[in-house]
């Protein structure tokens, strides 16, 4: 078995957006050596179930979890710890959809710590308040959001780096671990996970294209650039943090 375990994974319950079946990324996860996996699908639960015995099943740990989308429209990843976890993580992907119109969820930052007991946050994609605040050149502004997290979270809660190959990635993650640094907060690598292997990459596409009615050729702006988003072993995961092992280690 290897030290890295994704914590940032889409299945097809992210609709469409996802492009694999829990069940292919559970198996993905089984051969390349994976003891843990984490499914973070989006604003809610609907494939955990099987996912988890999935999991089970294949020997693997099922960490269960999602990337909820705050107001605002920013990203946040949310994981269980334990059955504690799980209900508050329950109650608000339930607020969050029953506050808001059908389709559109969102959780008030103000939720997070009421529901904050038993669960680990991350700070999410480049959709993250903290990583959005950085891309805008807002550090002053990004550092006071990260302890407004840590504040709810304390050491459960991280900085998530991702580089997956795409124009300014190593240059984010540089900055988002100067600023972890500063602030004494750890940082966990992820990928980001949306199919469980790299040709699933036309399929999530295709998926892409659907939800915002555009055909292949147009577009550009809304697919992601490349292949990288699959289920990595932890030697590629390593060649993308070659200065940076205790990213990875943290994920464990």
């Amino acid at each position: 078995m290897n030290g890295y375990v994704e914590l940032h994974c889409h299945s097809n319950f992210s609709l469409l957006d996802g492009a694999s079946h829990p069940e292919e990324l559970v198996t993905r996860a089984s051969e390349i050596g994976m003891s843990a996996l984490a499914l973070t699908d989006h604003d809610g639960l609907y494939g955990a179930m099987r996912f988890y015995k999935a999991a089970k099943a294949a020997g693997i740990k099922p960490i269960i979890g999602a990337e909820l989308t705050l107001d605002g429209n920013q990203h946040i990843i949310l994981l269980a710890k334990n059955n504690e976890g799980y209900s508050n993580l329950c109650r608000l992907i339930t607020k969050a959809h029953l506050d808001h119109s059908k389709g559109s969820p969102s959780t008030a930052f103000s939720s997070l710590a009421e529901h904050s007991k038993g669960i680990i946050c991350l700070s999410g994609c480049r959709q993250g308040e903290v990583q959005s605040l950085v891309l805008d050149g807002k550090t002053e502004q990004a550092e006071i959001a990260a302890m407004r997290y840590h504040d709810i979270f304390g050491q459960d809660y991280f900085i998530e780096l991702q580089n997956n190959l795409c124009p300014g990635d190593e240059r984010l993650c540089m900055r988002m671990l100067q600023l972890a640094e500063g602030l004494g907060i750890r940082c966990v690598a992820t990928n980001d996970v949306h199919y469980a292997c790299r040709d699933g990459h036309r399929l999530q596409d295709i998926l892409v294209c659907i939800k915002n009615s555009v055909t292949l050729d147009r577009s550009g702006s809304v697919r992601r650039p490349n292949s990288e988003f699959y289920l990595k072993s932890d030697e590629e995961m390593s060649s993308l943090f070659p200065k940076y092992p205790e990213v990875l280690c943290n994920s464990t």
